[in-house]
């Protein structure tokens, strides 16, 4: 990383269900030497925003000029292996599970 660089960290389920933590960097030390900044964030930091996002990317999205990448599989006896593929990063987007 560049000095004064900066790390936006977010999402982490892969992680949730480990059995012991995930090991850190090794080079955990350059954030002092390079004076880095590291930040987690939720998408409820910034719940104030979504009226503003959906005046932008609603009519993108109607009018076709935005793609959604999702992955799909069909039936309540696939939501095991989705489940799965989505904790070991199996998917492209949001996986979505078509009952019916």
């Amino acid at each position: 990383m560049r000095p004064r660089g900066r790390v936006i960290a977010c999402g982490a389920i892969a992680q949730y269900n480990n059995e012991k933590p995930a090991p850190g960097p090794s080079n955990l030390a350059m954030v002092i030497g390079k004076r880095l900044t590291i930040k987690g964030f939720i998408v409820s930091d910034h719940m104030s925003e979504l009226p503003a996002f959906f005046a932008e990317v609603g009519p993108l999205l109607l009018a076709g000029k935005l793609v959604v990448k999702e992955t799909v599989v069909s039936g309540l006896d696939a939501m095991p292996g989705a489940f799965l593929d989505l904790l070991s990063g199996g998917n492209v987007g949001k996986m979505l599970v078509k009952l019916g």
